[in-house]
C-alpha cells in the first residue's frame, strides 16, 4: 500500500488562510499483482484455449542450420589452379571429384574456357563462396547435385552451363514425391506427376504419378525433384529428380549461359524424374 500527501495553503480575501491537508491514496495492490503473474513467458498451457474452435496457427519452424561442408581447397594444391583464393584463382584443369567440393576465399574464382568441375554423384554439393568475383568462362561447366555460388558479382559466359539435371539428393525427409506401383508414372514436386496410365474406374483428377511435396518451399525453392516410377518390379528405372542451383549475389549477376535442374530421363521402362531448384538472389541481374 502506497499514499502520497500533499499539504497546501490558500490565502483569503479577510486575510485569513485556510490550511488544509489533502490526502490522496493510491493503491499499487493491483500494479503488483500484474507484475507478479507477467513474469514468464506466454504459454499455450496456461490458457483456457480450444485450437478447436479457434483460427490458430502454429509458429513457422526455426530456419535450417547452415549446411555443413569439408574444409576449403586451396587453388593450386586442390585445385590445380594458379593462384591463391585470397586474391585470385584461375583454374584451367578439368577435375572430376568424389565428394562434395567446398571452396571458398577472400578474393575471386575464375574458371577458364573449357573447364569442367563434376561430381557426378546424386547428391553430391559444390559450394563455393569468394567475398570478390566468380566467373564462368566460355565453354566451362560444372556438374553436381547441388551448386552453391556467393560471391559480390558473379558471370556466366556464353556458353557456360551449370547443371544438376537428374542428380537429385534425397527428397524432404517428411515426404516423397517418387510414384508408387510399376506405372512408370513422373515424379511429383510443386505439383503431382503424370501418368500415361488410364482408369475408366477413376476421374482423370484421380490418377497421377508421384505426390506434390514441396509447396511451402515454392518462395524460396532448395529442395530436390523426385526420381520418377518404374515399369518393372524390384527395378528402379525411374529418371533421377533434378538437383539444386543456388545463387546469392551482393551486387550484379550476368547470365548469359545455361542453369539446368532438369529431372532425369526415364527411358522405355522408367517415368521421368521431376526437376529440382533454381534460386538466384542479387541487387542486379
Amino acid at each position: 500500500m502506497g499514499f502520497a500527501s500533499f499539504l497546501m495553503a490558500f490565502p483569503l480575501h479577510n486575510h485569513k488562510t485556510l490550511s488544509f491537508t489533502l490526502y490522496f491514496t493510491f493503491s499499487l495492490f493491483f500494479l503488483l499483482a500484474f507484475a507478479s503473474t507477467s513474469h514468464h513467458d506466454f504459454s499455450i498451457m496456461d490458457s483456457e484455449f480450444n485450437s478447436f474452435y479457434s483460427d490458430y496457427t502454429p509458429p513457422s519452424p526455426p530456419p535450417p542450420p547452415p549446411e555443413p561442408h569439408p574444409p576449403s581447397l586451396s587453388c593450386e594444391q586442390g585445385l590445380s589452379g594458379i593462384g591463391s583464393l585470397s586474391t585470385s584463382c584461375d583454374l584451367n584443369s578439368s577435375l572430376i571429384f568424389d565428394g562434395d567440393v567446398y571452396i571458398e576465399g577472400n578474393g575471386s574464382l575464375n574458371i577458364l574456357p573449357g573447364v569442367n568441375l563434376t561430381c557426378p554423384i546424386s547428391g553430391c554439393v559444390i559450394k563455393i563462396n569468394m567475398s570478390e568475383d566468380f566467373t564462368l568462362q566460355n565453354g566451362s561447366v560444372i556438374i553436381a547435385g547441388t551448386v552453391s555460388v556467393a560471391a559480390k558479382n558473379a558471370n556466366l559466359f556464353d556458353g557456360s552451363v551449370v547443371n544438376v539435371t537428374g542428380l537429385a539428393g534425397s527428397p524432404p525427409a517428411q515426404t516423397s514425391g517418387e510414384p508408387s506401383g510399376t506405372q512408370g508414372a513422373g515424379g511429383g514436386y510443386g505439383g503431382r506427376g503424370a501418368t500415361c496410365v488410364s482408369d475408366n474406374t477413376k476421374l482423370p483428377d484421380d490418377v497421377w504419378g508421384g505426390d506434390a511435396y514441396s509447396w511451402s518451399s515454392l518462395h524460396e525453392p532448395w529442395s530436390y525433384g523426385s526420381k520418377g516410377g518404374t515399369t518393372v518390379k524390384n527395378e528402379s528405372y525411374g529418371g533421377g529428380g533434378g538437383g539444386r542451383i543456388r545463387f546469392e549475389v551482393v551486387d550484379t549477376v550476368e547470365v548469359s549461359g545455361d542453369l539446368l535442374a532438369n529431372g532425369g530421363d526415364g527411358g522405355i521402362k522408367g517415368g521421368g524424374g521431376s526437376g529440382g531448384s533454381i534460386f538466384v538472389k542479387a541487387h542486379r541481374m
